[in-house]
């Protein structure tokens, strides 16, 4: 077998890999249950800026993710975010803030909301935490 036609080989089973892991995916984001833990939120995939927006965006609102619209302005919430569960959102900054653990230091963190896709970490918020939630996690 020659080296071009071993490499139409792999790149075709490449696509097709891709193609079903696509589909698995999508077959799961359109049963997503409601979520009732943040642990129920699946991880966002990377896509096209229009596909999230049009596609996983309404999925998450759907599930039970809290649209940006709705928050409120210094009230806490329980979530999920790769570094917090519970987060306050800070509307002057468009963001959640969250106590952060790393080197034994803990300091005031931010992140987007899941509807401000920025490449990084998102907070999918799902229900209204207490102060206290929060003033425990630091």
């Amino acid at each position: 077998m020659e080296k071009e036609e071993f490499k139409k080989i792999i790149d075709e089973k490449i696509l097709k890999d891709r193609e079903e892991r696509d589909k698995r995916l999508r077959e799961l984001w359109d049963k997503l249950p409601k979520f009732k833990d943040p642990s129920d939120v699946p991880a966002i995939p990377r896509v096209p800026a229009e596909e999230y927006k049009s596609y996983y965006v309404p999925k998450i609102i759907a599930a039970g993710g809290i649209p940006k619209k709705d928050l409120v302005d210094g009230k806490c919430y329980i979530g999920e975010h790769r570094n917090a569960t519970v987060a306050k959102w800070n509307e002057g900054r468009n963001k959640f803030e969250y106590w952060r653990h790393k080197f034994n230091d803990v300091y005031t963190d931010v992140c987007n909301h899941f509807e401000d896709d920025d490449g990084y970490a998102l907070f999918v918020p799902i229900r209204i935490a207490t102060q206290e939630e929060f003033d425990e996690t630091k």
